[in-house]
């Protein structure tokens, strides 16, 4: 590599340094083309991206971001796998991991408002079994309209029961 495309690539890994809320490093050695090819293809589907890092060039680049406590991590071939919403990559890493065991999740952070949170494989599968933002959010729309269908049907039924109670009042009158 030529030392205008080092600084370039150090320029293009610290702006992701920099910008994502959500990285974890993976180890994936063992894995085939074909495997990489698919673990690219569900993290792209979750809005999440993944790079394969040259451990030199990372160190130099992971400098002065929050990402810089992982930069111990950097010692064999590792891939780095970031996004914006944490929820969404570690499911679709934890889940990739589930179906092919040569891929190591190593280490994970968390960058938030408060600080950074340094995430062990556990709790990244634990995050990955979280329901997604989307999920939350129809999870509680579904609690909050409950009482309010409620409301509706027992309102709907009370011209009904006095529409019967009629009928069995005329029914009765009818009779005698």
């Amino acid at each position: 590599m030529k030392r205008t495309e080092k600084e370039e690539m150090v320029g293009m890994l610290a702006d992701i340094f920099g910008s994502s809320q959500v990285g974890f490093l993976a180890d994936y050695r063992g894995l085939t083309v074909a495997d990489v090819t698919e673990l690219r293809r569900r993290l792209h589907e979750s809005e999440t991206g993944m790079r394969v890092l040259k451990n030199r060039i990372a160190k130099i680049a992971i400098k002065g971001t929050p990402f810089e406590p992982l930069a111990e991590h950097l010692t064999e071939p590792r891939a780095f796998i970031y996004g914006q919403e944490p929820v969404q990559p570690a499911k679709a890493l934890s889940n990739y991991q589930r179906e092919n065991a040569k891929l190591e999740i190593l280490q994970g952070l968390l960058v938030t408002k408060t600080g950074i949170t340094l995430l062990d494989p556990n709790q990244i599968r634990s995050l990955g079994n979280l329901p997604s933002r989307d999920e939350l959010i129809a999870q509680l729309m579904s609690v909050l309209n409950g009482p309010l269908v409620g409301l509706v049907s027992a309102m709907n039924d009370i011209p009904g029961k006095f529409l019967r109670t009629l009928v069995a009042v005329g029914a009765q009158q009818g009779e005698g």
